[in-house]
């Protein structure tokens, strides 16, 4: 029960800062689109991007090779585990676009060349390197929480400053 409970609290805290992310760069790609009189769904592509985001990150964690370049410096391990999640993201995004464009043709080569010459490719990407910038975020903040101590960065933003007056007593 204690096991399941940290589970979900770990999932909870990774989808709130996923979806404050991910809220964030659909909001502005929202802004963007409002120019052209395009309408988008922010809130639920965040909402299931956040909880998906999250709990692909605690199932790839697990595995032990995303702890490939723990003894190398932080930056090489947060450089690495962002590209491969971006990397998961990059794919998994591409085949769910070739089943679309898979249902829409009926033909493997016709998905591919729906991809390839789709008008929503470049946005796509677009989309790819704001979330890669999310993911480098988190794994710049776990280093820190995790140079600080388990917790510590948490309290160190939550927490009131402690005024001169408190730290001297």
């Amino acid at each position: 029960m204690q096991s399941l409970k940290r589970e979900l609290k770990k999932i909870s805290s990774l989808a709130l800062f996923f979806f404050i992310g991910f809220g964030y760069i659909l909001l502005i790609m929202k802004l963007f689109l409002k120019e052209y009189d395009i309408s988008a769904y922010v809130l639920s592509k965040a909402l299931v991007g956040s909880i998906v985001a999250a709990k692909a990150v605690v199932l790839m964690e697990m595995t032990p090779w995303m702890e490939r370049f723990q003894r190398s410096p932080r930056y090489i391990s947060v450089l690495y585990k962002t590209f491969i999640y971006t990397l998961a993201v990059l794919v998994i995004g591409l085949i769910e676009r070739l089943i679309d464009g898979y249902l829409k043709t009926k033909s493997l080569s016709g998905a591919i060349e729906t991809l390839i010459h789709s008008e929503h490719f470049y946005p796509f990407l677009a989309t790819i390197l704001c979330i890669a910038v999310v993911f480098l975020m988190h794994n710049i903040f776990t280093e820190i929480d995790t140079y600080l101590g388990k917790g510590n960065l948490l309290k160190f933003f939550l927490n009131r400053p402690q005024t001169q007056r408190n730290r001297v007593a």
